[in-house]
């Protein structure tokens, strides 16, 4: 019941149009992101674990109070006395600890540009998604107009006598078929523009509506020089390298466990009626039966797993940019063909159609084939341009780069 009265109130409360273009999409995504949110928070646990490492001490200090009661032949007395002792690390351990959170630091915020970059690309792809919807939705929409009065024309054509059933029947199956297609569009189209305000954070009665494609550009690029491109980059790259870096000197550190540690006291203390005492001490922690086995294997274990996560994001980064090149190169030249051949022979149909129709030299089946061939010519060519779109937007978020900037990259051309 609930659900229901809220579906109610949104049905009802009045709708805001929010026009944005493609960078205003983009930028509104990157500030509104949970995924750049929690990148961003995560940067604190390492940044915390450097804090901690500034010091050479591996523990906190320890402070003792003691008090004793002294049986003597002049009477009893209580002695009291306070000890402050702190462990120090004298091999270095902590600098080494320190560097390899700050590799940690750096990984989370490489990490960041990349929650920056997988949003961004899916800022794209929503805002793509939702212009292709709303031509198709404007193209169906208009293609069912036509079919409907196409249909009532003959309707009239039937009742004059001048058309078989046969004609008419197929005029009132098409408009019924086009006008199915218009109504899945227009819920494509709903669906589409609930995408992009859930990407953008918009409220529930803000409607988001687009505005013109930047035109795709026609560059050539070389499959070897990307890869430097994408190496240099790609911040999930450079994090898995600076974590496997940090995990290696874990291991350093956890081998420097092997050296003593420096162990300092004072002591304060005061004898009743007497004396006061004040003094020092010095000692040593011998690793003697704890020798960092342990500590060492887990180092090691997680040094080896650092550097195959590293070289497994690589294969990856560079297997997702030679099928985004290809795919890039593949869906560019598909959308010129269609552009350049079919969907202009389709466009020149529909208007030679009208006019043949109109001066009487092809009856209503002529049209309705005619027409549907072009109508899906058309929608066809919607799809084609989207996934050139696509690829040209995958292709710059495999190289990290924006989509403007790819026939600038040095050395990537043919």
């Amino acid at each position: 019941m609930l659900l229901l009265l809220l579906s109610a109130a949104l049905a009802g409360a009045p709708q805001d149009t929010v026009s944005l273009t493609l960078e205003d999409a983009v930028r509104r995504a990157l500030a509104v992101s949970p995924q750049v949110l929690a990148a961003e928070g995560a940067v604190r646990a390492p940044r915390g674990e450097r804090a901690e490492e500034i010091w050479p001490f591996p523990s906190n200090p320890e402070l003792e109070f003691g008090r004793a009661r002294r049986d003597a032949p002049g009477g009893t007395t209580f002695d009291r006395g306070w000890v402050l002792t702190q462990e120090i690390e004298i091999a270095g351990q902590n600098f080494v600890r320190a560097g390899a959170a700050g590799k940690r630091v750096r990984a989370a915020e490489e990490l960041i540009g990349d929650a920056r970059r997988l949003t961004a690309l899916e800022a794209r792809d929503s805002y793509v998604t939702l212009v292709l919807a709303e031509r198709r939705a404007a193209l169906t929409d208009s293609a069912a107009a036509f079919a409907e009065r196409l249909a009532a024309f003959a309707r009239r054509q039937l009742e004059a006598g001048e058309i078989n059933r046969l004609a008419y029947n197929a005029a009132v199956l098409e408009a019924a078929r086009q006008r199915s297609v218009a109504d899945r569009a227009r819920a494509d189209l709903e669906a589409a523009a609930a995408d992009l305000a859930r990407v953008l954070d918009l409220p529930p009665t803000s409607v988001p509506r687009t505005a013109p494609l930047p035109v795709l550009p026609s560059v050539r690029l070389d499959t070897i020089a990307v890869f430097a491109v994408a190496r240099q980059r790609r911040p999930d790259i450079a994090a898995a390298d600076l974590v496997a870096r940090a995990a290696s000197q874990d291991v350093t550190a956890a081998r420097l466990g092997l050296v003593p540690n420096l162990l300092l006291g004072g002591v304060l203390g005061q004898e009743e009626g007497t004396d006061d005492l004040l003094g020092f001490s010095i000692g040593l922690s011998i690793p003697l039966f704890h020798r960092q086995q342990a500590a060492t294997g887990v180092a090691q274990a997680e040094a080896a797993t650092a550097r195959a996560g590293y070289a497994a994001t690589e294969r990856s980064v560079l297997a997702e940019v030679r099928a985004a090149v290809e795919r890039f190169r593949r869906a560019v030249q598909a959308e010129e063909r269609f552009a350049g051949e079919v969907l202009q022979a389709a466009t020149e149909n529909v208007t030679l159609t009208d006019r043949a129709f109109a001066e009487g030299k092809v009856d209503i089946t002529d049209v309705v084939v005619l027409r549907t061939a072009a109508v899906n010519a058309q929608l066809e060519y919607l799809t084609v341009r989207g996934d050139a779109y696509a690829a040209w937007f995958e292709l710059a978020a495999a190289l990290a780069v924006e989509p403007q900037d790819l026939t600038d990259l040095s050395g990537a051309r043919q």
